[in-house]
């Protein structure tokens, strides 16, 4: 399946068979690349003269735009053209995208007056974005917020606690529409600074090869062990899905070369496919980019970044322990080996080939954690520096002299523009007195020093590794990188970006009833009451200080598969982080452990049949049921069904205690005794398949290990390890009298 092939897949998932030709389809891939080459200046230059409210505006009436004309109607009708119902939404979304930019700072509004024609701009405003989420998104999120929307205009019919009288029409408007806690609320403003830029990032990327070599890498790792391939899939899902905002297209790329070598080797395609979806919905939990959930964590909690990652970093690791040993399980079980080590590339070669992709990345790590720049800036020079390394790498060794005479040419054009830029600003400053206009602002063009400096450290990058290739005779990377890649990246960070964008501001109409209904208090006090009546109903000697507080968890993980069903897992975090998150921490559980909560059963909620996007992107490529591959792939995601309860229950595994190194790796310890427990309890199988009693024991040590005290910790051991040793004499006992019969 070529890169066409896999874009196509995935808009057909997201809700989009329109295959545009011609003039439109020139209109569609510009406004796409306008829409990237924009975000990208505002990263690295920050605002040219227009205000943050402008930029969000901007940001979703865009994205509104490129909807209506990628997105049909309905699925499945096949369409080569924008019919002219489509063709008038976008255009009305541009008048009104345009419009409000104009009016935002009018008397009416800034006096919460709005007029007739604002309040109608802003219900069209209402109406597309809910459309559009519909188009991409589809049902569960729209019919939530219709929900919410209902429930502010009737809340003086509503009994009890739910109760308000505030329903008024122009009110809720004007808060959706023009105020920042509506639309233009927390969530839009998240995905049009942080979201945006990284999906941009992990565009360009996979647009130069990255991702296969990620899966290279993987295989050589992995390739040659038990069941290597689906191991191998594992990690490479990991990395990739960390820098992609979408669990879809992290399958679709990664599986495309992962789900065949599976099913070579022995894995059944329903297999197959379902660890494929569990590797590529977990990638939401790994540091560094977390599918941008670390920085919408940034702006939602207050919480600085290195601290988001520093205590995110354990618990997925341990996810994705647990997903390998459920692998490892599957694999013995069925005896499927790995695969020939004369299959698999020399990690030596593959380094000095396409090595130099893992630049940006630690460039990307050096800016955030130790520099601490702030987000869009560490993006934005890891994208120049990817750029640069990419462009030469290949025509370093295609042709040595050439290639150095443009990359002078390009650092001496850097270097004089950061003097020129001052007199160029000048210039257009002068001509708002010219056009009697204030548009140009003193730095209307902006540059920065560091963009010198990533330009002559990635053009020495790929000039080493170019002399590498040659010296030791190694073919260069499979991807030339020219215009057409870099255009197709920016056209496909675009069409990614437009699930995450509507949805969040889909997500702000929720936040804006919840804020202004006062609904959020409320949902607090349900619980919590619900809670203390379960804990009345509990027999004494089973009742705990922490007893209460289980049984909001429990609550909270429904809430949370309930509202994440068919919602990209970037979008659900926003909506859980909004609903769900408060709730925990009015109970007292901290901030960072509450949003860590959410995500994870947030991120399982996209690996829950039926509505499981990634397992029929997986099941089309493995020719499985997508049902079937979707309960595989909620299965091996389920190893860390219960690790959201281990670090709300023992936070030093998130490193927020005060806690020695000594408590901390007896906590690792434990909590990864527990997910192996918890996944051999799952696949019915350690050494040999469990006894009946066999599998009880695992389970209860897996529950006990969440309780974080040493006599629960021990008794697991005990259990665990006896059943380990148990089934190590039944496998030798019954290997013997194989023996014996041969």
């Amino acid at each position: 399946m070529d890169e066409k092939q896999q874009q196509n897949m995935i808009s057909e998932l997201e809700g989009s068979d329109r295959h545009l030709r011609g003039g439109w389809a020139f209109v569609v891939v510009l406004t796409a690349v306008i829409m990237s080459v924009f975000h990208l200046y505002v990263a690295g230059f920050g605002l040219p003269g227009i205000g943050s409210k402008t930029f969000l505006i901007f940001h979703l009436t865009i994205a509104l735009v490129l909807v209506f004309m990628i997105f049909p109607v309905k699925k499945k009708m096949g369409q080569t053209k924008i019919p002219i119902y489509d063709i008038l939404l976008a255009g009305l979304s541009l008048f009104v995208g345009m419009y409000i930019i104009q009016h935002q700072m009018s008397s009416t509004i800034m006096s919460a007056n709005p007029t007739t024609m604002e309040i109608i701009v802003g219900l069209s405003l209402i109406v597309l974005t809910l459309e559009a989420t519909r188009r991409v998104v589809g049902y569960p999120l729209v019919l939530i917020a219709l929900v919410f929307i209902a429930y502010f205009f009737l809340g003086e019919f509503m009994p009890g606690q739910f109760f308000h009288n505030r329903g008024d029409f122009e009110r809720f408007i004007y808060e959706t529409s023009y105020r920042s806690n509506g639309i233009f609320g927390t969530p839009i403003y998240a995905s049009a600074q942080f979201v945006f830029i990284f999906i941009l990032f992990g565009a360009i990327l996979e647009s130069t090869g990255a991702g296969k070599m990620f899966i290279d890498l993987a295989l050589r790792a992995f390739g040659k062990y038990k069941g290597g391939p689906a191991k191998a899939s594992v990690v490479a899902s990991g990395m990739m899905g960390s820098i992609s905002g979408s669990s879809t297209a992290n399958a679709v790329t990664t599986g495309t070369f992962t789900i065949p070598l599976m099913k070579k080797v022995g894995f059944k395609p329903h297999v197959a496919g379902g660890v494929e979806v569990a590797a590529s919905s977990s990638g939401q939990f790994l540091p560094p980019i977390m599918g941008a959930a670390a920085f919408i964590m940034v702006e939602l909690t207050g919480i600085p970044y290195y601290e988001i990652i520093q205590s995110a970093i354990i618990p997925a690791i341990l996810c994705y322990v647990g997903i390998l040993f459920m692998v490892h399980f599957e694999a013995s079980k069925n005896n499927i080996t790995g695969m020939d080590k004369s299959e698999l590339v020399k990690g030596r070669r593959l380094l000095l080939q396409q090595g130099y992709l893992l630049i940006p990345i630690f460039v990307l790590l050096y800016f955030l954690v130790i520099e601490r720049v702030s987000v869009n800036n560490s993006a934005f020079f890891s994208i120049v520096i990817l750029l640069v390394i990419a462009t030469f790498a290949h025509r370093f060794k295609e042709s040595m002299g050439r290639a150095l005479l443009f990359a002078a040419i390009l650092l001496a054009a850097a270097l004089a523009f950061q003097y020129l830029v001052q007199y160029l600003n000048a210039g257009l400053y002068g001509l708002n007195g010219i056009f009697n206009t204030n548009f140009f602002a003193t730095e209307t063009i902006r540059w920065k020093p560091q963009i010198t400096i990533m330009i002559l450290l990635g053009a020495i990058v790929a000039l080493i590794f170019a002399a590498g290739q040659r010296k030791l005779n190694i073919e260069e990377a499979p991807v030339r990188y020219g215009w057409r890649q870099l255009l197709n990246g920016f056209e496909i960070a675009a069409r990614n970006s437009l699930s995450i964008v509507v949805a969040c501001a889909t997500a702000g109409i929720l936040i804006g009833v919840i804020t202004t209904s006062g609904l959020s208090t409320k949902f607090t006090r349900i619980v919590v009451g619900f809670s203390e009546d379960l804990t009345s109903m509990t027999p004494a000697f089973l009742v705990t200080g922490n007893t209460e507080l289980v049984y909001a968890l429990i609550l909270t993980v429904f809430a949370c598969l309930l509202l994440g069903l068919g919602l990209p897992t970037t979008a659900t975090y926003v909506v859980l982080a909004a609903i769900v998150a408060p709730i925990l921490t009015d109970m007292g559980v901290e901030v960072i452990i509450a949003h860590l909560f959410v995500l994870y059963y947030g991120v399982l909620a996209d690996d829950t049949p039926p509505i499981n996007l990634p397992a029929y992107a997986t099941a089309g490529i493995a020719n499985a049921g997508p049902v079937r591959t979707g309960v595989q792939g909620f299965k091996y995601d389920s190893a860390a069904l219960l690790l959201p309860f281990v670090f709300t229950f023992n936070p030093t595994i998130l490193l927020i205690t005060d806690a020695g190194w000594l408590e901390v790796v007896w906590a690792i310890i434990t909590a990864t005794f527990g997910l192996i427990a918890f996944a051999s309890f799952i696949q019915n199988y350690m050494f040999v398949k469990h006894l009946w009693f066999e599998r009880i024991a695992v389970l209860a040590s897996a529950i006990m290990f969440i309780a974080n005290d040493v006599l629960t910790d021990g008794i697991a051991i005990v259990l665990i390890v006896a059943v380990g040793l148990f089934h190590l004499f039944r496998k030798r006992n019954k290997a013997t009298k194989a023996e014996a019969v041969n």
